[in-house]
């Protein structure tokens, strides 16, 4: 009887007959299948050995042979310690390897931001020039499909101080906005500056200083309502407009002759009925005419107390009631176009508010005045970096500037909304914003001016500003 290993035996003979039949078209050949590809293979395994050892012997007596990166016109990386080279020609055209501050340096130095990496073996005896770039400058730059060409945000947002206290917090959120919140829309906003203490209302984007805040407040009704605390630096990001002030006429008290038994500076109205309304025509007399007025300015006259002693005598300042006759018969002033600097000229209605607490976010687009601002706005700061609070000369800074890891932003600052060119500045994710000098140092950076995204100038100056980013700066000593 066949044992277990006769068996075996057996069934590999079986085996090897059918791989042979299969192979050699032989079911009994002279030598197995198999033998020549192993000694195929075992050959190959030799030659790569051989070739292997003289390359590696041709390392040894010709070590770091590699000078294509010479003529490459690309930004130089050691590999081994990732330290930044160019290579360029000096004075009298003899090339010399220079060491730079960082990758932006390097990129307007070669007009490239291609990189080589080479070993530093390689760069074992070639001449050397001084240490060249602009110090400060971005040492990674994102790329052209990572610039960020959403709209801005500005927010004030209230944060909890070391103390325990709520004081506002401005962010800048570079292609990022908020959500949620009540637009303001038409309505007008009482806000208080930190910094400064002064009082501005906020009104279609724009700020406007109250200078009179007694007479301001009384005459608009404006007494009771809550002053949202915000920074320094999110007014300055709004475009300013004109201050709200009593603005009288010269020589108040006198007997005027264009309305009979008036006095100049004394406040008429035409039509409206007793309060007013919004068909009233409002005018302030002056010595031989009279001057149209908007109804915001006749009731802060009206409620100036230097009008009452001025032009009514130490008397309650009532309007006189003027007929259409009365201003159509003596020379008059007519109101002048509207401006988008204008504070409201009829009596606004104001934002409904919580508190002093409240978050305000103003969105830019287009390079014009916001396009809208929201009261209660939800706003992420998450990743955002801290800045210096002002520059050293005492402009206000965005306290926080958020903009997603590796993403940056081209943009030209304008003016304003009708200029049709700005200066350009790259964002980077470290909340800083570089002046780039012409669109040719931009291209050198790897980036199309064209492509640039406007917005007003004095929201990017809320941005703590780093060094101008052009090619004679990069080629001074570092």
């Amino acid at each position: 009887m066949a044992s277990r290993r006769d068996l075996f035996q057996s069934y590999q003979f079986l085996t090897q007959r059918v791989v042979a039949g299969l192979v050699l078209r032989e079911s009994d050949p002279l030598q197995s299948p198999v033998r020549r590809m192993g000694g195929a293979a075992f050959g190959s395994v030799m030659v790569a050995v051989l070739v292997l050892a003289v390359v590696g012997v041709i390392g040894v007596i010709n070590p770091g042979g590699n000078s294509t990166w010479q003529t490459a016109g690309a930004v130089v990386v050691e590999e081994e310690t990732g330290t930044r080279f160019v290579y360029l020609p000096d004075d009298d055209g003899t090339m010399r390897l220079h060491q730079v501050a960082n990758f932006a340096s390097a990129a307007l130095l070669t007009r490239s931001t291609e990189v080589v990496s080479v070993s530093s073996a390689s760069l074992d005896g070639v001449l050397r020039g001084p240490r060249l770039g602009i110090d400060g400058a971005p040492d990674a730059l994102p790329a052209a499909d990572d610039l960020l060409t959403d709209p801005w945000t500005l927010c004030s947002a209230p944060v909890s101080a070391a103390s325990g206290e709520s004081v506002p917090l401005t962010a800048l959120l570079v292609g990022g906005g908020a959500g949620g919140g009540r637009s303001l829309g038409d309505d007008v906003l009482l806000v208080r500056d930190r910094g400064t203490g002064e009082l501005q209302l906020v009104w279609r984007g724009r700020h406007h200083l109250v200078v009179d805040e007694d007479a301001v407040l009384l005459a608009l009704s404006l007494r009771d309502v809550p002053q949202v605390e915000v920074g320094s630096a999110w007014l300055s990001g709004l475009p300013a407009g004109q201050p709200l002030q009593p603005e009288p006429v010269a020589g108040r008290g006198v007997p005027s002759t264009a309305v009979p038994g008036a006095l100049v500076g004394q406040v008429g109205r035409v039509g409206g009925g007793d309060g007013g309304g919004d068909s009233a025509q409002w005018y302030q007399v002056d010595l031989d005419r009279v001057v149209e007025i908007t109804e915001v300015q006749a009731r802060i006259l009206l409620a100036d107390p230097s009008t009452a002693q001025q032009a009514y005598g130490g008397g309650e300042p009532t309007p006189l009631e003027l007929s259409a006759v009365d201003v159509t018969g003596v020379d008059s002033v007519e109101l002048p176009e509207a401006d988008p600097a204008d504070p409201p000229a009829v009596l606004p209605t104001p934002a409904q508010v919580a508190g002093s607490d409240e978050t305000l976010c103003a969105g830019f687009a287009d390079g014009g005045d916001p396009d809208d601002v929201r009261v209660g706005a939800r706003v992420d700061l998450a990743g955002g970096v801290l800045g210096p609070g002002a520059t050293s000369t005492g402009t206000a800074l965005a306290d926080l500037v958020v903009v997603p890891p590796g993403r940056g932003a081209l943009v030209s600052a304008r003016a304003s909304a009708e200029a049709s060119s700005g200066a350009l500045f790259l964002v980077t994710d470290e909340g800083r914003a570089y002046p780039v000098p012409s669109p040719v140092e931009a291209a050198d950076l790897g980036y199309d001016a064209a492509a640039a995204v406007p917005l007003p100038e004095q929201l990017v100056a809320r941005i703590a500003p780093g060094p101008a980013l052009s090619e004679a700066a990069a080629r001074a000593a570092a």
